[in-house]
């Protein structure tokens, strides 16, 4: 095992700079450790200087700010779930227009109130 230490004060994107590396140095690596101002990456004995070299350079021109697709896909449902907040969570539903569709769309629009409902009140203790 071989550990390359770079000095790195700026901020990380754990999940993508794990990624970067495995693509990168692919089995030549065990991952990285990171704190107080240095990031460690953790090369097998097999790897190469170049190996090393790579890791470095990786770890250098490391951007916290671009995600990994699986980042970017919580990103974006996270963003889709804020809308449908703003666009529905601003009002509860109303029963009144349910009355006249008989007994069972009555009663399923009074469990979704009600779930409306359980749900703002557990988003309250989080």
């Amino acid at each position: 095992m071989k550990d390359i230490t770079i000095e790195r004060t700026a901020a990380i994107n754990v999940e993508a700079l794990d990624a970067d590396l495995r693509a990168a140095l692919g089995e030549f690596t065990s991952g990285f450790t990171a704190g107080s101002g240095r990031v460690v990456v953790h090369l097998l004995g097999t790897a190469t200087p170049q190996h090393e070299t790579l890791a470095r350079q990786i770890v250098r021109d490391h951007d916290p700010a671009r995600l990994t697709q699986q980042q970017q896909q919580e990103a974006q449902r996270k963003a889709r779930l804020d809308q449908a907040r703003a666009d529905y969570g601003a009002v509860e539903l109303d029963l009144t227009p349910y009355d006249s569709q008989g007994p069972i769309i009555r009663l399923l629009a009074q469990k979704i109130l009600w779930l409306e409902r359980e749900i703002t009140d557990l988003r309250r203790t989080i």
